[in-house]
């Protein structure tokens, strides 16, 4: 359980982060309206998860995922097993390592490029665990539980397990692809970006490309985009 951040820890450049709770909430609001499927929903709930990975007080979890990605990939390359997990990780871990609050990570380049990175993390998973011929819904819960470890306060994360593997078995899921998996997560860090434009501090949107910090109105402006992008979804082009 990788992501232990609090909101006392939180506190960074005199405003608080909105806490992971909040955070959840708002990525399941975004991503209702296009992936109304638990395992969707799930993916969000991760992906507004990662970005605060970048915060200071995130060193020593960053420095475990790394060692844990260096670990498995070690380990399936000596038994001769795909180690394409590992080296996603130890990816991941350097993503954060080298950026700094509120900066890459929470910009849309970073957020695109770590939706794509954890995309082929939920593929290698997949196919990896599928070759053990396991059924897809055991399968399913397996990813769960992999990323829940990976990204979610420890407070919470054995109640959130539970729930969302109990919903991979009562819910049909529409079927494992690129939209289903890299747009819901895209979603949820999306989601985290958009309440970070709320705090006094913003984000650095256009990173790298501009160190300008982007506020409020940049949120009211994505929220805007986003109502009239589910609206249209919800009409015309429907579950």
């Amino acid at each position: 359980m990788l992501n232990g951040i609090s909101e006392t820890q939180a506190i960074m450049d005199g405003d608080l982060v909105p806490s992971y709770r909040k955070h959840a909430i708002f990525s399941l609001i975004l991503t209702l309206p296009f992936f109304p499927n638990i395992f969707s929903l799930y993916l969000a709930v991760v992906g507004s998860s990662f970005p605060d990975f970048d915060h200071p007080v995130q060193k020593k979890n960053i420095s475990i995922l790394f060692f844990a990605g260096l670990s498995l990939t070690l380990g399936l390359y000596i038994l001769k097993l795909p180690y394409t997990i590992g080296l996603i990780m130890i990816s991941l871990a350097l993503i954060f390592y080298l950026s700094h609050h509120r900066g890459f990570t929470h910009s849309l380049l970073g957020i695109t490029i770590l939706s794509t990175i954890l995309t082929l993390l939920v593929l290698s998973l997949y196919f990896f665990l599928d070759a053990w011929e396991l059924s897809e819904q055991a399968i399913l819960v397996i990813i769960v539980i992999f990323l829940g470890l990976l990204s979610w306060n420890k407070r919470v994360v054995i109640l959130f397990l539970l729930l969302a593997a109990l919903g991979v078995f009562l819910t049909p899921f529409p079927g494992l692809n690129l939209y289903n998996i890299m747009g819901a997560l895209f979603l949820g860090f999306l989601s985290h970006v958009i309440l970070d434009l709320f705090t006094p501090s913003g984000v650095e949107f256009l990173r790298p490309f501009s160190d300008k910090k982007f506020k409020k109105a940049w949120a009211f402006l994505l929220i805007a985009l986003w109502a009239l992008v589910a609206v249209y979804y919800v009409l015309y082009v429907g579950y």
